[in-house]
């Protein structure tokens, strides 16, 4: 006896499921035909795709690419002329640096002691920060 409750819930359970997806596949499926009837609208409305634009001659492109960027390279030129910031050849930086040398960083400090006048962070962020909790006075 059992058995055969079992199985006609299940029977039942199964027809009331494929309902349901019937339903809402028949709502949606009204929904996408009605989508796609205003489709077509749009298309006509709006301008065309335009074509790719392709490399008419990619030789000379290539060759005023690197003109552009050997200019910027070996020859002077402003990036912002009105806050006086401007760009050096890369032979005349390179000598500057050589003259001046590199900006010092941390006041001749070493490796090490930069690492330890570094505030100290919590390595593991998944773990919480165990700090002692600030201590209340009765009031």
């Amino acid at each position: 006896m059992g058995v055969v409750l079992l199985g006609a819930f299940l029977l039942l359970s199964l027809v009331i499921t494929s309902l349901c997806v019937w339903g809402l596949l028949r709502f949606f499926n009204k929904e996408r035909a009605a989508g796609e009837a205003v489709a077509p609208q749009a298309r006509e409305q709006g301008a065309e795709f335009p074509p790719p634009r392709l490399q008419v001659n990619p030789a000379v492109e290539l060759k005023q690419s690197r003109t552009a960027a050997a200019a910027k390279l070996h020859f002077y030129g402003w990036i912002d002329r009105s806050a006086g910031v401007a760009h050096i050849p890369i032979e005349r930086a390179m000598e500057l640096t050589i003259e001046r040398g590199l900006l010092e960083v941390g006041g001749g400090k070493t490796r090490l002691q930069l690492m330890q006048a570094r505030p100290e962070t919590n390595p593991q962020p998944n773990e919480p920060n165990t700090s002692p909790a600030p201590k209340t006075t009765p009031e």
